[in-house]
């Protein structure tokens, strides 16, 4: 297809939206967030940014673009961020992908722009149930449903390993300042930024991006994501089937090396609290938990997370909750607790901590701890 060919199914007309079908049985649908970035991007960014990757993977292998969604979970405890039940975008989500199956998608794409992991594999569990279901009825043996998060694109495409900035993913620093940068400049404020390089803001989870952050970057990064996504697309439309959480399991595995730090605390009679640290540049998100002290299991229904972070919402989390769609996150340079119904002496405390990470995998980290 021509490369600035409108794919928008908002800016065009039936005959359009045929030629594009035509071109390849393709609905795109972007999903993005109305949550607060700091004081230099738009509340937008994420809607903006996933769109601009699927209008170019659409330009590539066909179809129409659907208007952005604002209906997601999981944005930061902050002014003006808007969150919805799970529920509501599950349902918004599912019949969106029967809708465009029917009116002759063969491929359905959900990419979202908004990176939490419970929202991922929320977009994961309901593209695979559509999918099963819709290829189960007559005459749509072979319809895919494919979802995903961009930073599935940047990790598989190996972009920034190690502590180099832009990361795969970050929020309102460097990654995200420059994609805007590249897809609507007109909206971006470098200078409400600190002038310090070592300056931080609000809800800005990595290095200050005023000087770090550039078009150049955003475009090589934007253009990559689309034409990774694009050629998976095409392999879908060929009769392929792609391992969902693939990505996701590479992510982890070569973005998460640096293990969460522990400490103790010690708390009222009979409780006290693991500390968890991340001194990686990426957020972590524990969707298990398993705690021993002095090799004695502790009762998980007595366990309880809590973020007290700026940003975050600071409810405490019954670890027996944890799960993919329902994880907890620690962010860059946060510190959390793990609130536990067990004494800790005043000697030195043998911990063995095991934690799912990502929905995908589990580590477990060991430490000698005395409690503060």
């Amino acid at each position: 297809m021509v490369s600035d060919v409108e794919v928008r199914i908002d800016r065009l007309r039936p005959r359009e939206v045929a030629e594009r079908m035509a071109a390849g049985p393709v609905a795109w649908i972007p999903l993005g967030a109305v949550e607060y970035h700091a004081e230099h991007l738009p509340f937008g960014t994420d809607g903006f940014t996933a769109t601009a990757v699927v209008e170019r993977a659409a330009r590539i292998a066909g179809g129409v673009v659907l208007p952005w969604s604002a209906l997601t979970i999981g944005t930061l405890a902050l002014p003006w961020s808007l969150r919805y039940d799970a529920d509501l975008v599950e349902r918004a989500l599912r019949s969106t992908i029967e809708q465009a199956a029917a009116h002759g998608a063969r491929v359905v794409v959900v990419h979202t722009g908004h990176g939490p992991l419970d929202l991922n594999h929320l977009i994961k569990r309901v593209c695979a149930d559509t999918e099963a279901r819709i290829g189960a009825t007559p005459g749509n043996a072979g319809f895919r449903a494919y979802g995903l998060c961009y930073l599935e694109l940047n990790a598989a495409r190996g972009v920034q390993l190690g502590t180099d900035w832009p990361v795969a993913v970050d929020h309102g620093a460097v990654m995200e300042t420059s994609w805007t940068l590249a897809v609507a400049p007109e909206l971006v404020r470098l200078e409400r930024l600190p002038e310090d390089p070592d300056g931080t803001m609000l809800a800005v989870y990595g290095p200050n991006p005023r000087t770090r952050a550039s078009a150049e970057t955003g475009e090589a990064q934007v253009q990559g994501a689309a034409e990774l996504l694009a050629a998976r697309v095409q392999e879908l439309l060929a009769g392929g089937r792609i391992d969902p959480l693939a990505d996701l399991r590479g992510f982890v595995a070569r973005y998460w090396p640096e293990p969460l730090e522990l400490g103790a605390r010690a708390g009222m009679a009979g409780s006290a609290a693991i500390t968890l640290r991340n001194v990686g540049p990426v957020s972590r998100y524990v969707t298990g938990c398993a705690l021993r002290i002095d090799g004695v299991p502790v009762d998980p229904a007595g366990m309880v997370l809590s973020n007290p972070t700026v940003g975050e919402t600071g409810v405490p989390f019954p670890v027996t909750t944890l799960g993919p769609e329902a994880g907890f996150y620690v962010r860059r340079l946060q510190e959390a607790e793990l609130r536990i119904p067990v004494a800790l002496g005043p000697g030195p405390v043998a911990v063995e901590l095991t934690l799912g990470l990502g929905g995908v995998t589990e580590t477990t980290l060991r430490a000698t701890l005395r409690p503060a």
